[in-house]
C-alpha cells in the first residue's frame, strides 16, 4: 500500500483510498513529511490519513500534470 502512494506521487497520479471503516478518499497523493501518514490533496483540501487505516489503494486514470 505505501508502495502504491510513492509510486502515485512520484507520478503525480490521482488516487482513490479506501479506509478499513469503508470511508472513501479521492485525489492526487503528495509527499509526507509523517512518517505515519499518508497526504491525499481531494477537493476539500489535504488530509493526512493514518496508514494504519488504508484497507486499499487504486491509481486512477494517466498522471496528473
Amino acid at each position: 500500500m505505501k508502495e502504491e502512494l510513492h509510486i502515485a506521487v512520484a507520478n503525480g497520479q490521482r488516487v482513490t483510498v479506501k479506509l478499513h471503516d469503508d470511508e472513501i478518499i479521492t485525489g492526487v497523493a503528495e509527499v509526507s513529511t509523517d512518517p505515519k501518514h499518508a497526504k491525499i490533496q481531494s477537493s476539500e483540501g489535504p488530509t493526512w490519513v493514518p496508514y494504519e487505516d488504508i484497507e486499499h489503494v487504486s491509481m486512477i486514470g494517466n498522471p496528473v500534470h
